[in-house]
């Protein structure tokens, strides 16, 4: 794992380029962000590689740095997923703020059920029978069957909070970003109650991304201004993350976690522009990778002893799946929306 969180590390270097005299100005755009995104879904396929192994002694590097990180792994998706829906709501308003559930919501859910589908017969193989009520309440992330679940489950719940929020203050979207904030912190609150920490600790990265997308204009003339502004947020980021690090058991503390990776995440950003296609690729399929990533894991960890092979097996084996099922969805998708906008048309003629 060390060996191959080594080339991980690497890969994010080639192509990258220092901004020591000037800033980053595209640190926040959709190449940017891709790159990092595709990163960390490297990241996470790491993670859960690991479970399906025994660890030795190249191992312990990676069990060291991926204790420390813990969930701040997926803090990108989340931070950028809530800053790209803001800036659409921003841009597109009202008929934006009803497409996260008419169009975004449905489509998340639907490809994910299908997705968790494909764990049933991958499960009646391995011999294992799971009740329909477990197979159903794994459709919408509550459980599971082998697949990955928590992730999806706050990511619906938010997109529908960012349905809640924005349709209730259309017209004010910064009391729309007050209710956000108290929206997720009543999830937290909620998830607290009924599932281990790992499950919700990370949500308040996709407030915080909206916060940000609200503030951008300002805030990033301000990063750019000095090299001495982007010193204080780094500093203060990196002060977070040391500080909280110790006391990560504890919901504030983590939140501040949270915060600190933000900050620092930015600054970084500023100062390097990364422009590797393969890490754009992996981010263009993070939500495939993601979901699909341990059907191979679970049908080939039996089967290959040498688990250098078997990582890039299973990881050749994730993005050809991962591709085959963007491609299939792509089409599904077209025809949904064709559907959609015909039904929107005839209700606007009847009425």
């Amino acid at each position: 794992m060390d060996i191959v969180l080594l080339i991980s590390v690497v890969i994010l270097l080639i192509g990258a380029k220092p901004c020591f005299k000037k800033p980053n100005s595209g640190y926040i755009s959709r190449e940017q962000t891709a790159c990092i995104n595709g990163f960390f879904v490297l990241i996470v396929f790491l993670r859960h590689f690991k479970g399906y192994i025994e660890l030795g002694r190249f191992d312990k590097v990676f069990s060291v740095i991926d204790g420390w990180t813990g969930q701040l792994i997926v803090v990108p998706f989340l931070f950028f997923s809530g800053y790209g829906i803001m800036l659409s709501i921003q841009k597109k308003g009202l008929p934006y703020v009803n497409s996260v559930m008419t169009k975004r919501f449905p489509k998340v859910w639907f490809h994910f059920a299908v997705a968790v589908a494909l764990f049933v017969p991958v499960n009646l193989y391995l011999g294992n029978h799971y009740p329909l009520k477990k197979i159903l309440l794994s459709m919408i992330g509550w459980d599971g069957i082998g697949n990955s679940n928590w992730y999806i489950f706050d990511t619906l719940a938010l997109y529908a909070m960012t349905f809640l929020s924005f349709r209730i203050f259309s017209k004010d979207r910064k009391k729309g970003l007050y209710l956000m904030f108290l929206l997720t912190g009543a999830f937290l609150f909620f998830m607290a109650k009924h599932r281990p920490g790992y499950w919700y600790n990370t949500a308040i990265a996709y407030p915080l991304g909206m916060l940000y997308a609200s503030i951008e204009p300002e805030v990033g003339k301000w990063f750019q201004k000095l090299p001495m502004n982007r010193l204080i947020v780094f500093t203060a980021g990196g002060v977070l993350l040391a500080a909280s690090s110790f006391h990560k058991n504890a919901f504030t503390s983590y939140e501040l976690f949270v915060l600190g990776a933000v900050l620092v995440m930015l600054v970084l950003s500023l100062k390097v522009k990364l422009g590797n296609p393969l890490l754009r690729f992996f981010g263009k399929y993070v939500f495939e990778i993601y979901i699909l990533q341990r059907i191979p894991m679970l049908l080939l960890k039996d089967h290959i002893s040498n688990k250098y092979i078997l990582f890039a097996v299973c990881f050749a084996v994730t993005i050809i799946i991962s591709v085959l099922f963007r491609l299939l969805f792509d089409m599904i998708d077209k025809l949904f929306d064709k559907l959609t906008s015909n039904i929107q048309k005839n209700s606007k003629k009847s009425a």
